[in-house]
C-alpha cells in the first residue's frame, strides 16, 4: 500500500480505459470513478519481533479524469488491520502509537505545460511535459503529511494504454521514527526525492481481457527526516469479468494486487543497523467501475 500504500493501489488507467468521454468542447475529456476490495497478508508492521500483519482488508476509492489543462487522479484508502500498525520502529521497550485501522490518501493534479505555454512540447515517444503535483497524507505508518512537486512525462510506449514518469522533489512533514535513545520524536521534516512510474498493459487471451497496471516509487533518504533509500510498488493483474459474465466491458473486474516494499517508508530501525523493513504482500481484489 502506499501508503503511501502505500496503499497502497494505484490504478490510473481507471480513467484511460474506462472513462466516459465528453464533448470536445468540454473542458473535462473524461473521467471515472471506482471502489476497490483488496484482502491480503503478509504486511509488515515495522518491527523484528517475528509478528507480521497477517492480514488485512482495504477499501479504495479512485477518481480519475482528464482535462483540457490536464489531468487529476485522486485516492483515499480505508485499511482494516488484523493487528496493529505501528507509527514507527518498535524495537525493544517502547511506547508507540498504534491503530488496527487507518487511512491514506493521495492528490495529484498535473498540468499540461503544452496547454501553459500554448506550445507543443510532443516529440518522439514524448507526447507532453507536465507541473505534476501530490499531496499525501496518512494517519497509520510513519503517520506522513508529504507536499511533491516536480516534472511529469507522458510517453507513447506501443501497447500501453498510458506509460508516465514523474519526477519529484519530496517536502516531508511530522514522519515519526525513533532515535537511537529509543525515544519517539515526530520532528521528522525533511526533503527527499521520488521517481514515480506508472503505466497499464491491456491484452487479450483468447475472448478473455486483461489488464496489468500499477507503479513503482522510488525514494532518497533524507537525512534531516531521519529516512533511507525506499523502493515501494502494487502491480494489479486484472480479469474483465464484466465482459465475460454480463457482456458489460470495463465495469467489473477480479484479479490480484502484488505489494512490495524494500525498505518501507523509508524507516530506519533504531537498533543502530541498516537493515529495512521489507515486504511483500498478495492481495485478492475486485474493482468495480462508475
Amino acid at each position: 500500500m502506499k501508503l503511501k500504500y502505500l496503499p497502497h493501489c494505484l490504478v490510473l488507467s481507471a480513467g484511460l480505459l474506462a472513462g466516459n468521454q465528453a464533448n470536445a468542447g468540454d473542458l473535462m475529456f473524461w473521467q471515472d470513478n471506482s471502489l476497490t476490495y483488496l484482502h491480503g497478508s503478509n504486511f509488515q508492521r515495522l518491527n523484528f519481533n517475528g509478528e507480521e500483519q497477517r492480514s488485512q482488508t482495504t477499501y479504495t476509492f479512485e477518481h480519475a479524469s482528464g482535462w483540457v489543462w490536464g489531468d487529476v487522479f485522486y485516492f483515499l484508502d480505508y485499511v482494516d488491520a488484523d493487528n496493529v500498525q505501528y507509527r514507527g520502529s518498535s524495537y525493544g521497550n517502547l511506547e508507540v502509537k498504534d491503530k488496527s485501522s487507518f487511512y491514506y490518501m493521495e492528490f495529484k493534479p498535473r498540468i499540461s505545460l503544452s496547454w501553459l505555454t500554448g506550445q507543443d512540447l510532443s516529440v518522439g515517444p514524448l507526447k507532453d511535459v507536465k507541473a505534476a503535483f501530490t499531496y499525501e497524507k496518512g494517519n497509520g505508518g510513519p503517520g506522513t503529511e508529504n507536499y511533491l512537486y516536480g516534472i511529469g512525462l507522458d510517453w507513447d510506449v506501443p501497447g500501453f494504454a498510458f506509460f508516465n514518469t514523474n519526477l519529484y522533489r519530496v517536502k516531508i512533514n511530522n514522519h515519526i521514527f525513533f532515535d537511537h535513545d529509543f525515544k519517539a520524536s515526530d520532528a521528522g521534516n525533511g526533503y527527499a526525492t521520488q521517481l514515480t512510474v506508472a503505466g497499464a498493459y491491456p491484452f487479450a487471451v483468447g475472448n478473455q481481457d486483461f489488464v496489468v497496471d500499477g507503479y513503482i516509487d522510488w525514494r532518497s533518504p533524507s537525512k534531516e527526516a531521519n529516512t533511507q533509500t525506499s523502493l515501494g510498488s502494487s502491480i494489479q493483474v486484472k480479469w474483465d469479468a464484466g465482459k465475460a459474465l454480463f457482456g458489460k466491458e470495463r465495469q467489473l473486474y477480479v484479479g490480484t494486487e502484488l505489494n512490495m516494499w524494500h525498505n518501507k517508508y523509508g524507516m530506519k530501525p533504531i537498533d543502530g543497523s541498516t537493515d529495512g523493513f521489507d515486504q511483500t504482500a498478495v492481495q485478492a481484489l475486485v474493482q468495480y467501475h462508475f
